[in-house]
């Protein structure tokens, strides 16, 4: 049983610090510090997110930054998004949205606990941002390749007790790197702290809020009234309130504290202040609401103005000041609030343990991969299947897709990683025939003579453009296909069309036509529209999609050729082992993983028995791709395979 001594606050024996008011004074410099930085990595990783809806994580301080980054993705993209604290998500995730962790430190026990358990979970997209280097939370992240780890470190990040510097950095960082991935302009962003507060609000200066405020913070309690876009600010407001022991503070939007919240003010008119923060367009509603309010009730109206998602940023430092001038009132530091022993003991509770072996999420993950594609069946027959048909086959060759499966798809223009070269050279030196299925024309083959050693070039063959040109590696003569003329009516079709438009035709040749796709494109949408545009015109051929393009086929031709081709040369088609990335329909790895000896290193088919994904949980894309190949043994006779149900990848 445990004992905890409360110590009273120095505060009240009249020894007031000033570590708050410290804190405030070096905000101007975090504001300049955080408007200049360079948002580009950010936003490349925003990027990622925009298609999908998203839970945005965060416990005490970093609370409020998920509930700006909320907002801020809701706003932006039309997504359903929410905010939540670790225990919420390790309790339910929906596997359908993509989950970002903050923390400042990147040392918070329960941020990485849920960070670990959406990786065991693979939510995807999965990414965390922290303000500081060589983090606990970075150094898992670096465990799991599919994720991102946005480090964005300087010195003026750093907190005392409650998050200042961090959470108006962190806002003011994400508020850039949406608008950069969504390819607007931040030049409406004041380039200083003080031109912000002075051009979106309806104060002069932050100093005006502790005389303004007096009425309403010398009451017992305090409602915060606000917009929509004010929510985040009231939130943290919240926070703040009841981590310093400020007082008693509860928060409410302007029609919401219609629906029966007012009877408070109806009970406790004299013991209670109102603080509205309002924007959003919304002062004339909040005027009529204001006189509606007994004349007893002292009222502090802070009007915003500009953009809404400057708004909401003004509104997170307009509230760091309030909370200075509450503390002022109560006699209280908010940075140095004395913290009990029974509190520290609070913090220090370790997140509850999975409680599983690795053999058992591996085994999760696995099934987890195919049940939401499929129906009802015996997954876990079905599962035991695949690993015992794949680890007793000895295989003739092996077929592997490109990007999303040698290389990451935003490093696709990059060199192949060092590791994924000396697998690949370590199989043909041992005898492997390999075949290489990729969308991409001659960049693919300049980059694999390149990566694998001369001698093995012989026992690689390519197919280009989706397998409509296959060959071996040896002949450097790459394809370069007639291009399409600009008037074809495809080309014309696309390039009138307000999906697409010319400038996203990347490849136009007789056997292909590519079309990249904004990062917020919905691949079904796009899919979808091309058909439509087919059929309009009458073309025929297919499309598929990978995560960044579709490719519209006009030879019918498949990634599956490779393996036809590879088969051919060999003179037999018994067992060729076969990986990708894209393996449910209109995945363009849909075709070559449509087999027994098909295996996933993401997206899986619907077939029971065909296209699993079997390495272990939280290993995905290249980092999977390097698992089965470090596990794939070939000599004279041909390849083995040995998938172990409690590996750790």
């Amino acid at each position: 049983m445990y004992k905890f001594t409360v110590y009273a606050d120095k505060e009240s024996q009249g020894e007031v610090t000033r570590q708050y008011k410290n804190e405030l004074s070096k905000l101007s410099t975090v504001f300049r510090i955080a408007r200049q930085s360079d948002v580009s990595a950010l936003s490349r990783t925003i990027g990622s997110w925009l298609s999908r809806p998203m839970i945005m994580v965060g416990s005490g301080g970093s609370y409020s930054t998920a509930s700006f980054a909320a907002f801020l993705h809701e706003q932006s993209t039309g997504q359903v998004t929410r905010s939540a604290t670790p225990l919420d998500v390790v309790t339910r995730v929906p596997s359908d949205s993509g989950m970002v962790c903050f923390s400042a430190s990147g040392h918070n026990r329960d941020i990485i606990s849920a960070f670990r358990h959406a990786v065991c979970k693979e939510i995807s997209p999965l990414a965390a941002l922290v303000l500081t280097d060589g983090s606990p939370l970075a150094e898992l992240a670096s465990r799991t390749w599919y994720t991102d780890l946005i480090s964005m470190p300087h010195p003026s990040y750093k907190d005392g007790f409650l998050a200042v510097a961090s959470l108006l950095a962190s806002c003011l960082l994400l508020l850039r790197g949406y608008r950069a991935a969504l390819g607007q302009t931040d030049t409406d962003i004041p380039q200083s702290l003080n031109t912000l507060v002075r051009s979106t609000t309806s104060l002069k200066s932050v100093n005006e809020l502790s005389q303004m405020l007096v009425p309403v913070t010398d009451r017992t309690y305090i409602s915060v009234l606000h917009t929509p876009a004010l929510a985040p600010a009231a939130v943290d407001l919240e926070s703040r309130f009841v981590e310093a022991a400020l007082g008693a503070l509860h928060i409410a939007d302007l029609r919401n504290f219609g629906h029966g919240r007012h009877v408070w003010l109806a009970k406790r008119s004299e013991d209670t202040g109102v603080v509205a923060l309002i924007g959003d367009g919304l002062a004339s509603l909040n005027t009529k609401t204001l006189d509606l309010l007994p004349e007893s009730v002292p009222v502090a109206p802070i009007e915003f103005d500009g953009a809404w998602d400057v708004q909401a940023l003004a509104g997170i430092v307009v509230g760091l000041y309030l909370a200075e001038a509450a503390g002022q009132s109560a006699g209280i530091d908010p940075g140095k609030p004395r913290v009990p022993a029974f509190g520290r003991a609070l913090y220090r509770l370790a997140p509850q343990n999975v409680g599983k072996t690795q053999a058992e999420l591996n085994r999760e993950a696995a099934l987890r991969r195919k049940r939401q594609h499929v129906g009802n069946t015996d997954w876990v027959a079905r599962h035991g299947n695949a690993l015992a048909r794949l680890n007793t086959t000895r295989f003739d060759a092996l077929v592997v897709d490109y990007d999303g499966t040698l290389c990451k798809t935003s490093a696709r223009f990059d060199p192949l990683l060092p590791g994924v070269a000396k697998e690949l050279t370590r199989l043909c030196q041992s005898g492997a025939t390999l075949g290489i299925a990729t969308g991409r024309g001659p960049s693919a083959g300049k980059e694999l003579r390149r990566a694998l050693p001369a001698d093995v070039h012989d026992r690689v063959f390519i197919g280009y453009y989706n397998g409509a040109e296959i060959r071996p590696l040896t002949d450097t003569s790459d394809p370069l296909l007639p291009e399409l003329e600009l008037t074809h009516p495809l080309l014309e079709s696309l390039a009138n069309d307000a999906m697409f438009g010319a400038s996203k035709v990347r490849t136009r040749n007789r056997a292909q036509v590519s079309v990249g796709l904004d990062r917020s494109f919905c691949i079904d949408k796009a899919l979808s529209r091309a058909y439509e545009l087919m059929r309009c015109i009458a073309i025929d051929g297919s499309v598929v999609a990978s995560s960044h393009s579709i490719d519209i086929l006009l030879q019918s031709q498949s990634k599956r050729g490779v393996v036809d081709a590879v088969a051919r040369h060999l003179g037999k088609h018994d067992a060729i082992l076969r990986l990708g990335d894209r393996g449910g329909w209109p995945g363009n790895d849909a075709a070559l993983l449509d087999d027994p000896y098909g295996l996933s290193v993401d997206d899986v088919s619907t077939h029971p028995e065909h296209c699993w994904a079997l390495a272990p949980a939280g290993v995905k894309g290249v980092q999977a791709t390097l698992y089965y190949l470090h596990r794939l043994k070939w000599s004279r006779s041909g390849g083995r395979i040995k998938l172990t149900p409690g590996a750790r990848g």
